[in-house]
């Protein structure tokens, strides 16, 4: 029998014990009668026999009402002995245990809700300190996260239909989507308030290469290709590929705050590079 059992049956002594106290003291004590002192000295002795006899019937009726209780009384007692109240308790205690892992659960969903909220606060004031108001950027940062979702849903289409995937199309590029919702001024002020390049910065060139060729050294800054804007290699790759290969075209580059023109063929320039990368991501996937 559990500690929880023995609690259960202290309190149930406890209030029989209370309730008969009560009744003492409610009730004040009777004085002893004598079956028989209610009549006279010259009352028939079958008179005093039968006030006798209805005596000791009402004892054994009132001793009979006792016995039944008391039986009662050990039934109750037997049941929290029994499989079944051990079931209950159990039922019980799990169900106390499911309240609590819910109340944990919920807990948990309000802290990451709250997380988010600061994430969401913390984005804004990136865009805002950037220079942007705080309506233009909650809107600029709904189009950022419709662009990832675009992205994601051309490059699922693409699979699905079994057709070869290109992690470098601008269909599956969601800065690419963003830049052409935003137009490149302010994509460009964007980049700039996430911490991010708005150029591609040269890493390397390769030797005998075009890049190398013309004059390209590694810490350039390339700005633009035949005259469009560029932020990162993927658009450098996409220019690249457009047009008549080998036509000359003008690269204007940054070189030491200084800016200048180099003319390539149009084609592969024989570069590495970075830059236009997103210094924060969404936490919503992509």
């Amino acid at each position: 029998m559990n500690k929880t059992i023995l609690a259960i049956i202290a309190s149930l002594a406890a209030g029989f014990a209370a309730g008969a106290w009560t009744t003492m003291e409610a009730t004040p004590p009777a004085k002893p009668v004598d079956p028989v002192a209610g009549f006279d000295a010259d009352a028939p002795l079958e008179a005093r026999i039968a006030a006798l006899e209805q005596a000791i019937s009402s004892e054994r009726d009132a001793r009979l009402v006792l016995e039944e209780q008391l039986h009662g009384l050990y039934a109750e007692l037997e049941r929290f002995d029994s499989p079944e109240m051990d079931e209950l308790l159990r039922t019980l205690a799990e169900s106390s245990q499911a309240r609590e892992q819910a109340r944990a659960q919920q807990a948990v969903r309000r802290e990451r809700g709250s997380r988010m909220q600061d994430m969401e606060e913390m984005r804004v004031g990136r865009l805002v300190a950037g220079g942007f108001t705080e309506s233009r950027a909650q809107k600029i940062l709904e189009f950022e996260d419709e662009a990832r979702m675009a992205a994601l849903q051309a490059e699922y289409e693409a699979r699905r239909d079994g057709e070869e995937f290109d992690p470098w199309a601008r269909a599956v590029d969601f800065q690419a989507v963003l830049r052409e919702r935003l137009g490149d001024a302010e994509y460009e002020k964007y980049l700039t308030a996430q911490g991010s390049q708005a150029s591609i910065t040269v890493r390397e060139v390769i030797g005998s290469s075009p890049a190398n060729q013309a004059g390209l050294r590694p810490g350039d800054r390339i700005l633009s290709y035949d005259g469009k804007r560029v932020f990162g290699m993927n658009d450098l790759k996409s220019l690249a590929f457009s047009g008549d290969p080998g036509e000359d075209i003008i690269v204007d580059i940054e070189r030491n705050g200084q800016r200048m023109q180099l003319v390539l063929p149009r084609g592969p320039l024989g570069i590495t590079g970075s830059g236009g990368g997103m210094g924060f991501r969404s936490p919503f996937g992509g």
